[in-house]
């Protein structure tokens, strides 16, 4: 069973945003989270809860990330030089080296096509984080440019396996780490502006996605199209009232 401590599988996701104040209200509000907040070397971090368990963080962006603000997605790695070494190598390149915080130590990389994600080296609670429950992280992918280029670095670097299927309007990769789903893999869509990088994309379960999408934009929010179906559910992809990209995600029973 794949846990938040399983090393090779996302573990954890989290947001910078220039308005904490506005992020934190917006999904605590949106997901009916607790928002725990602890004071580290870098500031304020804010962790939204569901019945207790951990599901995100938020953090005021420095100046040197930036303004832009979003959703990171960060892999459990056992350690975290050579992690760094195997990425090099396998065409990726490191946005941020290694830095220490209270319970380990994170880095962030892109891989060749350019979607930028953390590495997580520390403890983190044997329990499962990927979650259908209601508020919590249900899935994430990467949208590349470059699905050849990023499926090869993904194997190389945290010995993934690829399983490919051709789908009426693309083709998806789910990753597989000891025979179980990890993380998943798509391109770009024609409908994403072509100036849009590749990137990572988080899931949050909800129970109705409609009314989901109609409560996010009550809060600020903004739906970037409609809410789509396949055979696993309904989905839609949203923007904070900062621009951080997020998705909904309602499963079939």
């Amino acid at each position: 069973m794949i846990t938040a401590s399983t090393y090779g599988a996302p573990n954890w996701v989290d947001l910078t945003t220039p308005d904490i104040e506005a992020a934190t209200t917006f999904y605590r509000r949106l997901f009916d989270w607790d928002v725990e907040t602890s004071v580290t070397p870098m500031g304020d971090y804010h962790i939204g809860k569901v019945d207790g368990m951990q599901v995100a963080g938020m953090m005021q962006a420095t100046p040197e990330m930036g303004d832009m603000p979003a959703w990171t997605v960060f892999i459990n790695i056992e350690n975290i030089d050579e992690t760094i070494d195997r990425a090099r190598a396998a065409g990726g390149t490191i946005l941020q080296e290694p830095i220490d915080i209270p319970d380990g130590q994170v880095a962030v990389v892109a891989d060749p096509a350019g979607a930028m994600f953390g590495l997580y080296s520390g403890i983190r609670p044997d329990e499962v984080w990927i979650s259908r429950d209601a508020g919590r992280v249900s899935w994430v992918e990467t949208l590349t440019r470059d699905p050849t280029a990023s499926e090869g670095f993904y194997i190389a670097v945290f010995d993934w396996k690829a399983e490919t299927q051709d789908y009426e309007r693309t083709r998806y990769t789910t990753f597989m780490l000891d025979d179980e789903q990890v993380a998943g893999m798509m391109m770009m869509p024609d409908s994403v502006p072509s100036e849009a990088p590749s990137h990572w994309a988080v899931y949050f379960t909800v129970d109705d996605c409609d009314q989901a999408v109609e409560r996010a934009i009550e809060l600020g929010g903004k739906a970037l199209g409609p809410v789509m179906e396949f055979d696993m559910g309904r989905f839609a992809v949203m923007s904070d009232p900062q621009g951080a990209v997020f998705q909904l995600m309602e499963y079939a029973e």
